[in-house]
């Protein structure tokens, strides 16, 4: 926890989802609140964002094109650059499974749609 008057590091963070409104929805809300955001429509492209940029942290969706979000996660994870980057997953399932590999596999918590707007910024700050 920082100590009162004390400066936050920035914050920036990459969101990853192939709905392209919901992934401008979530970087609005975002920028709004002073985050500085990256968005990838895919995890391909994410990797690409996260080899030219610092990035603090990761939201990505589930289910996406060429790897799914906990696949995703796993290639982080392996890579020391990235393995204390928190990952955030979004999921439209309510099967516990995706929660359970997910945590196996390195995501930090898993978020369920539709996303509570105001959960998320709590979460995003307390992970600062």
């Amino acid at each position: 926890m920082a100590r009162p008057g004390a400066a936050l590091s920035p914050v920036n963070i990459l969101v990853v989802d192939d709905d392209l409104e919901l992934c401008t929805m979530l970087s609005r809300f975002l920028e709004m609140h002073g985050f500085t955001v990256y968005s990838a429509s895919d995890a391909l492209q994410a990797l690409d964002v996260l080899e030219r940029n610092q990035v603090s942290m990761v939201i990505t969706d589930y289910v996406m094109p060429h790897m799914d979000g906990i696949q995703f996660t796993e290639m982080l994870k392996a890579d020391p650059r990235f393995q204390s980057v928190p990952v955030l997953l979004m999921t439209g399932s309510e099967d516990g499974s995706v929660t359970d590999r997910g945590l196996r596999k390195g995501v930090a918590l898993t978020l369920h749609k539709p996303l509570d707007m105001g959960q998320l910024l709590t979460l995003v700050r307390f992970a600062q």
